[in-house]
């Protein structure tokens, strides 16, 4: 059994201009269904604030996740992941995309070749998150530029 609360959005070019945007979010908690093997064409910053589950990546090695960690997918990359079967975890997630994600690469911010990232805490990043979740309401007429900032801050 799981639970499961999601929204996409379709930025306009003129939004697109600003380096940033948010293409989706989601909440997720309980035995989630596997996801993949799939390879998508955005970035996707998973956070995984409890439980545990794997990760398979491009080099086919499967690699534990425990919570809090978070875990990059990045476009081109072919993944796959799961949540335990028999414990599940909590997962939030924010599908983005733009030319600033080089430059946050470029710093380190992003990071390709560490799929799977320990964390100390998740609560930074899930409220980073739960702001993007609440710019999501029907008819908000900040949707982009809020969504947009907030990956900013969750980067």
């Amino acid at each position: 059994m799981y639970h499961t609360w999601m929204r996409y959005f379709t930025p306009s070019p003129v939004h697109h201009r600003l380096g940033l945007v948010c293409l989706g979010v989601g909440l997720q908690h309980g035995t989630l269904p596997t996801v993949g093997p799939r390879t998508l064409d955005h970035h996707v910053a998973v956070v995984v604030s409890a439980g545990s589950g794997w990760y398979r990546g491009a080099d086919g090695r499967r690699t534990t996740v425990t919570a809090p960690a978070l875990l990059w997918l990045t476009p081109g990359v072919p993944h796959h992941y799961g949540a335990d079967p028999g414990t599940g975890w909590d997962e939030a997630f924010v599908d983005f995309s733009g030319p600033a994600t080089t430059t946050y690469t470029e710093l380190g911010y992003i990071e390709p070749d560490r799929p799977v990232v320990p964390l100390s805490d998740a609560a930074p990043a899930r409220a980073a998150i739960a702001r993007i979740a609440r710019a999501a309401r029907p008819g908000n007429p900040l949707l982009e530029v809020e969504t947009g900032a907030a990956v900013h801050e969750l980067l």
